[in-house]
């Protein structure tokens, strides 16, 4: 590999997005205004044939040299033998996130020229808008092309921020302003555990650099020459698993992902399938050397994957809000390739990732483009029959559907199905809910689909329902090619996993349990090598063909189910009451908390304030009755005191 064309490329996919961001955010109100796309477009555009540039000098080395260390500047250079640089890693891990992360983030910027403009007109903050995704897209990429924890947090957390910025882009809505702060507060939590587990690594190795930090944990050794204990590793790897819980949205810090909707549908696409949620994933990717020698964390991931998976799944078989089902489908998905990590398939969770990003992208776009048809409606049972009325929304929505359920042949089967395969491997359970999940996924997905576009065509009183313009289709086109071919990258000679080996060769497949090991497809009967296969392609039809009698053929079925369960109904209506245990046993007592801090410094502290200072105001009241101010009195006050003096004077004598 070439280390200046590595470098430049880097260089390139991290200031191209931030100058687009200044550029629209400085001087759009003013110069660019309608045109405040512009920069944006061409920052991420530039970002993304870097991306793919650097992509290619990965693929094109050769075996063993496919890693590379890049120093771009000293930042803190310290007394002792710490040093914290500003340094990019680059190897094939990098290299998808990054072709994954700005190829994604590109299509939803050139969807949302069209999406945010209102008649035609951009709406108001359209510049703001724009500089935003600039900004998100250069702390992703910070993020992901760090070579050290501290570039690493630091990119965590401005991905957080930009997050913050985009989900209350409507500010001036009391809604989008509540959910701006809960997914701020909420991954402040899961924040503080990754903090927490970063400081944890600086105190026992002395080091922040990814290489020196991951030999010591193979060697076990501290710093210090003390051998690493299995407590201390554990510790370290569940504090960084608490951010990667709050990031990628799983339990139980999952509640900020479902309000996040509240932002513009661009903003849903890119946290959902490139940018924010995957960056859990990539972190704990990227430290595997840290998780895959500790089985306890291990553990700990593969239980809260399944558990999210199948948790989040069956919430969305009731949601009624096309952005909410997604939504949960994200989380649910996020669930799949966290089990995938547990199972020490990290190139699996990868791969699925890289699908994923694809088709939920579609999904969200698709679902912006129904809500700009119908004048900003998202609630299903206000519209249906749009089959006609937007056809090429409709299309790629069912594409992207047919990926998200599983479908053979379609993107989403070839990694699900994988993950499943080593689930199932490990534990009968983990598999078993695997399984599951992909059932209610193709149900739900289609219920989605069925509710909007089939029967007969509804649409809202007074809305002009209409087909989104050329840029917002020619991203859900794009997208839809990648919802159908992304998943042969992993088939037949699997391309990706063979690309992404160098990287987990050492930590996760060097740690896999053999029961855990998918053994090769060669000298195995049909249905040992493809009986899976077979099994999870048919619980997607099935689901899908529930979904078809219950909201097609036999429509009162669902009213009937709601009636006669209703318990059941009210329980996954109010998402098992998770936000109703967090308001009454951590907000209100909060509150109250505060209520009470609020009152103890009003009453008490200001009243023994008041009281300290009682005294020398009492003596300044008294003493300022001598103080009248009439000089004609200081004067005859000043000549009797001379005469006191004066008389004492001959008196002593």
């Amino acid at each position: 590999m070439s280390i200046e064309t590595l470098k430049l490329c880097g260089l390139v996919i991290l200031l191209a997005p931030l100058a687009g961001a200044i550029l629209a955010g400085g001087l759009g109100p003013r110069v660019f205004r309608s045109r405040s796309h512009w920069p944006v477009l061409l920052g991420v555009g530039s970002a993304f044939v870097a991306a793919i540039v650097l992509f290619r000098e990965v693929y094109t080395a050769p075996v063993g040299e496919t890693l590379a260390k890049i120093p771009l500047y000293e930042w803190i250079a310290a007394s002792t033998n710490a040093r914290f640089n500003v340094e990019l890693l680059i190897d094939p891990l990098t290299a998808i996130m990054l072709v994954t992360v700005t190829g994604i983030s590109l299509l939803v910027v050139i969807y949302s020229r069209d999406y945010m403009r209102d008649h035609g007109q951009p709406e108001r903050g359209y510049e703001r808008f724009f500089a935003y995704l600039g900004l998100f897209v250069f702390a992703m990429c910070t993020l992901v092309l760090g070579g050290n924890f501290l570039l690493l947090y630091l990119g965590w957390e401005a991905v957080g921020l930009c997050s913050y910025l985009l989900i209350g882009f409507y500010y001036d809505k009391p809604s989008a302003a509540a959910a701006a702060k809960k997914a701020f507060l909420v991954n402040r939590v899961g924040d503080f555990g990754f903090g927490l587990g970063i400081l944890l690594i600086y105190i026992s190795f002395g080091t922040l650099e990814y290489a020196a930090v991951f030999d010591m944990v193979q060697e076990r050794l501290l710093a210090s020459g003390e051998p690493l204990t299995d407590g201390r590793l554990s510790a370290i790897a569940l504090c960084l698993l608490a951010g990667a819980c709050g990031k990628s949205a799983q339990l139980p810090l999952h509640v900020w992902l479902p309000d996040a909707m509240e932002g513009p549908s661009p903003v849903s696409a890119l946290i959902h399938a490139a940018t924010m949620v995957t960056a859990g994933i990539f972190m704990i990717a990227r430290c595997g050397a840290i998780f895959a020698a500790s089985p306890l964390a291990m553990t700990v991931i593969a239980v809260i994957g399944a558990t999210t998976a199948l948790f989040a799944a069956t919430i969305a078989l009731v949601q009624t809000d096309m952005k909410r089902v997604l939504a949960y489908s994200t989380i649910s998905q996020l669930g799949y390739m966290f089990l995938g990590i547990g199972v020490y398939a990290a190139d699996s969770a990868v791969f699925h990732l890289f699908t994923h990003a694809f088709f939920k992208a579609l999904l969200f776009l698709g679902a912006g483009s129904v809500m700009h048809a119908m004048g900003g409606v998202i609630d299903m049972r206000q519209f249906g029959g749009l089959r006609k009325v937007i056809p090429w929304t409709f299309m790629t929505f069912v594409i992207g559907s047919l990926a998200l359920s599983g479908v053979p042949g379609f993107a989403g089967f070839f990694s699900k199905d994988e993950i499943i395969h080593h689930a199932l491997s490990a534990h009968w359970l983990l598999g078993g809910i695997g399984l599951l999940t992909a059932l209610l996924t193709a149900f739900y997905t289609f219920c989605m689909v069925f509710m909007a576009f089939s029967g007969p065509e509804r649409i809202p009183e007074g809305v002009h329902a209409h087909e989104s313009g050329g840029w917002m289709i020619f991203s859900l086109l794009v997208l839809s090619v990648g919802a159908i071919g992304a998943g042969y990258l992993g088939v037949g000679g699997k391309v990706f996993h063979h690309f992404l080996e160098p990287v987990f060769a050492e930590t996760f497949a060097a740690h896999m349990p053999t029961h855990g090991a998918v053994h090769a497809v060669a000298h195995q009967s049909f249905w040992q090598a493809y009986g899976l296969m077979v099994i999870s392609g048919s619980l997607a039809f099935i689901g899908i063909i529930g979904a078809y009698v219950m909201y097609v053929r036999q429509p009162w079925i669902p009213g009937l189910v709601r009636a006669s369960a209703r318990g059941t109904y009210d329980t996954l209506w109010n998402k098992y009451f998770v936000d109703e245990a967090y308001q009454a046993g951590i907000v209100e007592p909060a509150k109250k908390t505060g209520e009470l801090c609020v009152g103890l410094d009003n009453y008490f502290i200001d009243g023994l304030i008041w009281t300290v200072t009682a005294i020398p105001r009492g003596l300044g009241y008294l003493a300022r009755t001598l103080q009248g101010g009439a000089m004609q009195g200081y004067g005859l006050s000043m000549v009797a005191g001379v005469t006191v003096i004066v008389l004492l004077v001959f008196w002593c004598q």
